[in-house]
């Protein structure tokens, strides 16, 4: 649902009059929240488990979906949408889910990573033409009021009744795959659990384990390769329907093209996911991004609000690598570093995602409105994804090749 984000983005931008950079700040100020919030999280993540924390997450979603949809003044929207919604959507977002997950599948994360993230594009492809289609009927109040009980719905009984708690230590794959925990000189503990409370650490030696992780080049490399891809990402995405819509496409066209993205990925995701088990999560993140980097290109050449034809590109190389960055972040995040710190972990690597959620929406809306068109924000896009490509080959340069 937050994939939305766009087609609300136009809705808002029309209705308050406000110029592009303002109505995006709103989505600025939720990427700064997701940095805040991320980390702290990922921690309760590691102390309270998904089966508790992620119904909250839903049930916040739905208080600040109907918060923002009762609002009278655009300043508040920056509270209920960017803050209090934002916070919601972090607590059940790709990097807890990786933590959760991760752990159980230590010989196939890549492949049970992507097939979970589908979820993602499936969302996408269905609720970015729906809250098109509500906001053309009704407006985005009532699409808001339509879609938090359905995302309330989705996320917190299901969880409530059957998630469980994961391995909340290296098990002996990772052990023998990854070394003692996947960084030199840091012994496992074999329990780091007091008082039945798993994911709690005590012992000495397992607050030492983290320092270390904190210590070490290779975290901070994932982070920055999260937070540069983020910001080439965002100065695109948010725009597209409003680049769409200027070059000349209708805007159900526009909002269409997300959804047919997201259905792409349904088949995309796990796709990447399963093959960089096979040829390592940088092959394919450099992939990824490299056609990410080609359907920006197509669009921002061909693209002229006649032919269908760049728009087809477009979505079939953004539909088959859309969400390879967060795959193989987590992925090779949970090859690095022990499944007992892999929450907070995370939460560190997610709060890089929020720097760049917050900078590249703000930064997209000045440079169009200085220059008036995209053509300045999607190349800067363009050059931010080839750095976040450097990062990500510089963790496995000083943190090695985890299985590979």
């Amino acid at each position: 649902m937050k994939n939305s984000a766009p087609v609300l983005f136009l809705a808002l931008r029309d209705s308050f009059g406000r110029g592009a950079a303002a109505t995006a700040a709103i989505f600025s100020v939720g990427g700064l929240t997701g940095a805040i919030v991320a980390p702290l999280l990922g921690n309760l993540l590691d102390r309270l488990g998904p089966r508790y924390l992620f119904p909250v997450g839903g049930a916040v979603i739905f208080l600040a979906y109907l918060s923002s949809s009762f609002v009278s003044d655009f300043w508040q929207l920056f509270f209920f949408y960017g803050v209090l919604a934002t916070v919601g959507e972090t607590i059940v977002s790709s990097f807890t889910a990786t933590a959760v997950l991760a752990p159980w599948f230590p010989r196939s994360r890549g492949r049970v990573l992507g097939l979970a993230d589908a979820g993602n594009p499936l969302g996408q492809g269905i609720f970015a033409p729906l809250s098109q289609v509500l906001i053309l009927a009704f407006g985005w109040r009532i699409a808001l009021r339509v879609l938090g009980p359905i995302f309330f719905l989705l996320v917190a009984p299901a969880n409530l009744l059957f998630q469980r708690r994961p391995p909340s230590i290296s098990t002996p794959i990772e052990e023998q795959e990854n070394g003692a925990d996947g960084i030199p000189g840091v012994a496992v503990q074999a329990d780091d659990t007091t008082g039945g409370r798993p994911g709690v650490p005590e012992h000495p030696a397992a607050r030492e384990q983290f320092r270390a992780i904190l210590r070490g080049a290779p975290l901070w490399c994932l982070v920055l390769a999260r937070t540069t891809a983020a910001v080439g990402h965002q100065m695109t995405i948010l725009h597209l329907v409003a680049f769409f819509v200027a070059s000349g496409y209708s805007h159900l066209e526009a909002a269409s093209t997300i959804g047919v993205v997201g259905l792409i990925s349904l088949g995309g995701r796990p796709l990447t996911g399963a093959l960089s088990d096979y040829v390592g999560r940088e092959l394919i993140y450099t992939v990824g991004l490299g056609m990410q980097v080609a359907g920006i290109l197509v669009v921002l050449v061909l693209g002229d609000g006649e032919s269908f034809w760049p728009i087809v590109l477009f979505v079939g190389l953004t539909g088959l690598s859309d969400g390879i960055a967060g795959i193989a972040v987590g992925a090779k995040a949970a090859d690095l570093f022990p499944s007992s710190t892999l929450g907070s972990v995370m939460g560190l690597v997610q709060s890089g995602r929020g720097v760049g959620v917050m900078a590249g929406p703000i930064l997209g809306g000045l440079l169009y409105d200085l220059n008036g068109d995209y053509v300045l924000a999607f190349s800067l896009a363009v050059v931010m994804m080839g750095v976040a490509v450097v990062f990500m080959w510089s963790a496995r340069i000083t943190g090695g090749r985890g299985r590979y």
